[in-house]
């Protein structure tokens, strides 16, 4: 029968996908209503409204916006969405949390000590101490809860015995012990609302329900009672943005884990709890959260992020997700994920898959340059300081995808906020290849960042998508819109095929160190051996199939654990009881001590596989994954099986080199390919086997495929191009005549000047400031030929659209920029007309845009054209 999404793909009837950041600043509403007319013209189905920020958040200027927003949702059946606080990120909750009582604003465990020696008889120590100088000379100290004593080591800080509960020994301010023999450090245990980072400090406690309620009912209870009749229509849901702990003074210290000397997320339900779970008042454990004490601190340590984590997801993200869902709308967003922040305090949340939980598509986002083409290992210099390649690359779309195969709410949806923050240098032919990159990795859907009505140029995070029409790039951006779409949905609807899970490294990063989770996944990804992260609370009571593991809607063929030092007890467990019923579990690096317990179990049944030794030892333990032929590190695979067929697709993510080789798919049947851009299907030649089916790919550096396998059945009644073989090529090198013309100026353009032979023109000499279209003109010689042909422009910089003797050819936006030529159009003598649009980097050499490699400007070569003969399948 027809495979009926690919049939939508190819009439194009498919749903929107994309929903970008639509900045109101205030201005005048005229320019509202031209700034959301233009995202209709872009193909564009949904907004995320932003107040970045609304001089009259939630007042008349605010609703008058809104108002002329929906009004040409309404008509031109778009749906809105609401970034959900008057600033970013999430948590200031309009304003409210300025004026709410103590117990609703954030709350700090800190510490102090004062190192003392023994035996000393009426020893005493000054209380109270405030630094005078720095930051924290105006903190107020907090509420003193509790002072311990403990013995410490004399050439570490390490402490090494029992705690000594001096809280009762405080008169008048100070504090009267008899010290003992020895080296002790006397800890000072506060409740403070500051210490925190600054910028949030009137944030709600996302700890706490009666906080996370200040958001609701001073942000979404407002909404939904001016526009309840448009809710669950017009209106489809909330969008938080980066809602974390925010603990580090540090505001972006991604590496703020415990032991850090920072203030801790505090409240009554983490003393509580801990309580419960300790089976005793941790009050005298609580140092341990920041000093060592002979590794009897992992067990407080684990159970305070096991707990924050817990409260995170209890009383913030499900409890938003449930009122909007009772509201008939859905709650999207995301976390600070960048560098392994996703396990971390300070701009984290502590555990990824927990903050996601309310949440009804996963999210994370791609800003300030995280993923650069050719970055994929170690460091590289972005906006933010350092950014880790390997996650960044292998890490974080995965999370998301992961958690939204996971988690049966999400139905299989997973958004990434995208290219915001890169600088004006960021066009449309990066913006592919990042949609690329998330859409092999399992994202379905793309949060552009974002449409600005702000007076050009807006200095606010650019690139801006349509500028005022100064964005040379904005009316090809619709090909974009409907590439994603196309994809989003064929990629969308059937049985995700990972044949294997990677166990999410959270629970014993917590422990003490350990591999991330992106370190075997890239080892993996590298291999075309698609893997999903799984979190341990997923392993509680998951089901066996067979020898497979299965969760949620997925089924994998084994479990692979990143190495580390310590997994606590329960996961050990798991991991024991899936191993015994034949599931195979597979360490990389080490076999870990379990925290707690005898560790003998596990280190004796399991021996670590090396990192370079992982693929060959997991290889042979799926039949499912897409195989090829040759070792090939920057391909990318996505394998997704609809039922009537399976939908394949591959993305080389080399900057420098083509990928040509066999693909062989584990499912017999016929293939055509998708041109994603067009909607048209071509057939491919393959090789079929009883259970498989193998072609040949070309893919050039950035290129992309979408390979449809199965019964001809499943495209039935759609048109099928033949498949063809070019010619030898024959190289084009004529003189150009060259015009050019702005955004503001095009279509008129304005005579500038010859080449002889094609060159980067944004060379000293030539146009280094230029941004816009260029246009080459070129007549050239050849011999009339009915034969079909394929013009192939080589590099350019960066979007073509090609016209031969008259004749529209199209438009591409990225690689590879092949364009077909009909039978009969090629005549003895021939015009060429190339238009090439680049960025407005050169024009606007912005703040971000100097964080990056600029790309040349216009059509660098070599043209060719080559004969096209149609070719039949073997």
């Amino acid at each position: 029968m027809t495979f009926q999404r690919l049939r939508d793909v190819v009439d194009g009837t498919v749903p929107n996908a994309i929903m970008p950041l639509f900045w109101q600043k205030g201005g005048p509403v005229e320019v509202v209503r031209e700034e959301m007319e233009r995202i209709g013209d872009a193909g564009i189905g949904a907004v995320i409204l932003e107040a970045r920020p609304h001089p009259d958040f939630l007042g008349d200027g605010w609703w008058r916006d809104v108002d002329a927003v929906l009004e040409i949702a309404r008509r031109r059946d778009m749906k809105v969405w609401f970034f959900d606080d008057d600033t970013f990120p999430t948590g200031h909750a309009g304003g409210a949390v300025e004026a709410a009582p103590p117990e609703l604003r954030r709350q700090f465990l800190t510490e102090r000590h004062t190192d003392v020696v023994g035996p000393a008889r009426g020893a005493s120590v000054i209380v109270e101490r405030r630094k005078f100088w720095g930051p924290e000379a105006a903190q107020e100290p907090g509420r003193l809860i509790h002072v311990f004593a403990y013995p410490r080591a004399e050439c570490s800080e390490e402490l090494t015995g029992d705690p000594v509960d001096l809280t009762d020994h405080i008169m008048d301010g100070v504090l009267y012990w008899d010290v003992p023999a020895g080296w002790w450090r006397v800890f000072f245990v506060s409740v403070t609302s500051g210490g925190g980072s600054e910028p949030h400090a009137h944030h709600i406690d996302y700890l706490n329900a009666d906080s996370t309620q200040l958001l609701l009912d001073t942000v979404y209870e407002r909404i939904h009672e001016r526009y309840a009749d448009e809710f669950g229509t017009i209106i489809a849901g909330f969008f938080s943005d980066e809602p974390g702990l925010y603990n580090d003074p540090d505001t972006f210290e991604f590496g703020s884990q415990l032991g850090k000397a920072v203030p801790l997320p505090w409240n009554d339900q983490i003393a509580d709890r801990l309580a419960e779970r300790l089976g005793m008042d941790a009050a005298s454990l609580l140092p341990q959260l920041w000093w060592a004490a002979g590794g009897r601190e992992r067990e407080v340590r684990y159970l305070y992020m096991d707990v924050v984590t817990a409260l995170y997801s209890e009383n913030f993200s499900r409890r938003l997700g449930d009122w909007c869902r009772a509201h008939d709308v859905e709650y999207i967003g995301h976390v600070i994920e960048d560098n392994g922040a996703h396990a971390h305090l300070g701009p984290g949340t502590g555990h990824y898959f927990r903050a996601m939980a309310g949440q009804d598509m996963a999210g994370v986002d791609i800003i300030g340059g995280q993923v650069i083409p050719g970055f994929s290992r170690g460091p590289f210099g972005n906006v933010s300081g350092a950014a880790d390649g390997e996650f960044f690359h292998f890490g974080l779309a995965k999370l998301a995808s992961s958690a939204a195969h996971l988690d049966p709410l999400k139905q299989g949806r997973a958004m990434c906020e995208t290219i915001g923050a890169y600088g004006w240098y960021a066009g449309l032919r990066l913006f592919t290849w990042l949609t690329n990159h998330l859409l092999v990795r399992g994202v379905t859907h793309v949060v552009p960042h974002a449409f600005s009505p702000a007076p050009f140029p807006d200095l606010d995070c650019p690139p801006h998508f349509f500028a005022h029409g100064q964005n040379p790039q904005y009316c090809h951006q619709h090909l974009l819109s409907a590439y994603t779409n196309r994809l989003s949905h064929l990629l969308q609807g059937g049985g995700h095929v990972a044949p294997f899970a990677v166990l999410y490294h959270a629970d014993a990063e917590w422990l003490g160190d350990a591999m991330p989770s992106e370190r075997p996944l890239r080892l993996l990804m590298e291999a075309q051996l698609d893997a999903d992260i799984v979190p341990a609370d997923a392993l509680a009571g998951a089901a066996i199939a067979g020898a497979a593991l299965a969760v949620g809607a997925e089924t994998y063929d084994a479990l692979i654990v990143p190495g580390s030092a310590f997994l606590p007890e329960h996961v050990a467990r798991e991991l024991l009881r899936l191993d015994d019923a034949g599931v195979p579990v597979v360490f990389v690096g080490r076999v870990p001590e379990v925290a707690g317990v005898d560790t003998s179990a596990l280190q004796e049944r399991f021996r670590p596989v090396p990192q370079r030794g992982l693929v060959e030892a997991v290889a042979g333990m799926t039949d499912r994954a897409v195989r090829i032929r040759r070792p090939s590190p920057s391909l990318r695979a996505l394998r997704v099986d609809h039922g009537e067929a399976d939908v394949v697709m591959l993305v080389n993510e080399s900057v420098s080199e083509s990928v040509r080789t066999s693909v062989t798919i584990p499912r017999a049947g016929a293939v055509v390919s998708l041109d994603a851009f067009t909607g048209a299907l071509t057939a491919v030649p393959s090789e079929r086997g009883r259970s498989r089916t193998t072609v040949e790919i070309d893919l050039v550096p950035g290129g992309a495929t979408v390979l449809v396998v199965g019964p001809p059945s499943a495209w039935h009644g759609i048109p099928v191009a033949p498949a063809s073989v070019s010619g030898e090529s024959v190289e084009l090198a004529p003189s150009w005549s060259v015009a050019t013309a702005t955004a503001s100026e095009y279509p008129a353009f304005t005579a500038w000047g010859e080449l002889d032979e094609l060159r980067p023109l944004n060379e000293p000499e030539l146009l280094p400031q230029f941004s816009g279209t260029v246009r080459y003109t070129a007549t050239f010689d050849a011999e009339s030929d009915e034969t079909p042909q394929i013009i192939d422009l080589g590099d350019v910089f960066e979007l073509a659209t090609v016209r031969l003797n008259g004749v529209d050819l199209g438009t591409r936006i990225a690689p590879p920029y092949r364009f077909a030529v009909p039978g009969g159009l090629l005549a003895s003598s021939n015009t060429l007309e190339i238009d090439v649009t680049n960025t407005l980097a050169k024009a606007q050499p912005d703040f971000f845009s100097a964080w990056a490699q600029q790309d040349p400007t216009g059509l660098l070569g070599p043209v060719t054209i080559a004969a096209v003969h149609e070719r039949r399948s073997a």
